[in-house]
This record gives C-alpha cells, sequence and structure tokens, in this order.
C-alpha cells in the first residue's frame, strides 16, 4: 500500500501485527481487532484512521480485513473523513522448513480496493523465529486490474520484519520495506523515481493477554519537486495504535 494522492500511500501494520501474534504462542487468539491513527509531517498534513478485523485459524492460515479512511489539512477541514481504501489479505498455512519449527514459508493472496482503482496482490514470506526474536522477508506483487484516472502499474514491494522482545511486556519492530516498477510503462512514484525506501520502526507494549498498545515513526522519501502539492517535502508520520485479542 504505497502512493497517496499527493505521492505516497501511509504503509499500514495489520499484516506486521498479526506476524507479531503468531510469532509468540503468549499472544495467541482467534481474533485481532487492531486500530491505527496516523499523522504525517507535511505541510498538509494527512490524518488517517484505520480498522482492521484479523482471523486466526487452527493451520495457521490467517485472513484480514482493513479499513481506512483520511484528512487533510488544507483539503478537507469538517465532515467524516474521506474514503482511502479497503484491503483484504490472506495467509495461507505455513510451510514449516525444518524440524525445529523455526523456519517457515507462507503465501499470501490479497486485494485493495479505492475509489478509482482495484489492485491484486500475491507474496511469498519466509521467516525464521529465534529465542526472543525473529526475522523475515516478504516478497509481495501489487497489479492493478483496473485504473480510472491512470495508467495501471505493476508494483513489487520487499519487506524485512527484524523483532526483538525486550522482555515479556515489550517489543521492538523495524520494518525497511523497498518499492519498485516492474516495467517501465507504470508511472514514476510521487518521488519521481522509479524507487524508494521507507522505514518503519515501531514499540509495542503488551498490557495483558488481551491488550496491546504500539506506536512509532515511518520515514519516507521525498516527493518530487514537481509535486503538485508539498514539493520537495517527506510524508514521513508518526503513529500511535491499539490491538484487542479475543
Amino acid at each position: 500500500m504505497t502512493i497517496f494522492r499527493q505521492g505516497r500511500r501511509v504503509a499500514g501494520i495489520a499484516a506486521a501485527s498479526s506476524l507479531l501474534v503468531l510469532s509468540s504462542s503468549a499472544w495467541s487468539a482467534e481474533y485481532i481487532l487492531t486500530m491505527k491513527l496516523e499523522q504525517t509531517t507535511n505541510d498538509h498534513a494527512l490524518t488517517l484512521p484505520k480498522v482492521a478485523i484479523t482471523r486466526l485459524f487452527e493451520d495457521s492460515s490467517s485472513l484480514m480485513f482493513e479499513k481506512s479512511w483520511f484528512w487533510q489539512d488544507g483539503v478537507h477541514e469538517s465532515g467524516w473523513p474521506k474514503h482511502d481504501e479497503a484491503f483484504v489479505n490472506y495467509s495461507f498455512p505455513s510451510f514449516q522448513l525444518d524440524q525445529q519449527n523455526r523456519w517457515s514459508l507462507t503465501p499470501q493472496a490479497g486485494a485493495k480496493f479505492r475509489s478509482n482503482v482495484t489492485r491484486a496482490l500475491a507474496g511469498v514470506r519466509v521467516g525464521y523465529k529465534g529465542d526472543g526474536w525473529g526475522l523475515a522477508g516478504r516478497y509481495r506483487y501489487e497489479h492493478d486490474t483496473s485504473h480510472e484516472t491512470a495508467v495501471e502499474s505493476r508494483v513489487g514491494r520487499i519487506d524485512l520484519y527484524a523483532t526483538y522482545n525486550i522482555n515479556d511486556d515489550w517489543m521492538l519492530l523495524y520494518n525497511p520495506h523497498y518499492h519498485f516498477k516492474h516495467e517501465s510503462r507504470s508511472p514514476d512514484f510521487g518521488s519521481g523515481g522509479r524507487n524508494f525506501m521507507e522505514h518503519e520502526l515501531l514499540v509495542f507494549h503488551n498490557v495483558n493477554a488481551n491488550n496491546t498498545i504500539f506506536g512509532g515513526y515511518v520515514q519516507r522519501a521525498r516527493n518530487s519537486e514537481d509535486a503538485a502539492m508539498d514539493p520537495g517535502q517527506r510524508i514521513s508520520s508518526w503513529l500511535v495504535g491499539y490491538e484487542y485479542k479475543f
């Protein structure tokens, strides 16, 4: 989820949160409700509320539905936030790659729905679970199936998820992700380039068996100097969130 109307799509974290829960038996659950509020740092700042529900199945698969909205300073001054995106993602049952169940491979498939574009997604994640830490990599392919206002694009995204349990109640997640265009006919990103990096750092606090709060920072590339809004500015963001497991 990566290009916003003015240059960048603000990254979601429901899938990453599910990854954290699944990586620790102490945080196991059947459903996860995730709520997040994000605020960008550019002049015409975006305020982005997001809600997701994830169903975890006994075979290690999961199904997530996510809905997001937004306000933008100087554009939407009042009223209910505007529709941003609906997102559905299914993670297939994981394949265990070793006898100790530390290595796993998980195929994924999903779709995104915006007012002017529909996008299909397919990906695969390979993860390693250590003692109090974890490391996973994911490749995801995004293919516009329809686009009313621009050329349909073919986009790739590579994520690295590094987790560290400080203790039973605190966890760190570092998630750098690289976005790139698959073929030349796809339009450039809002940065004016064909690729860019983002860095996300989150802190999770496990309040009890059912409740988790989190927060962090996402650093993004700068807008193109030719951007129609906030040229040359970063659309980085601060975020806070809450998870309820039941």
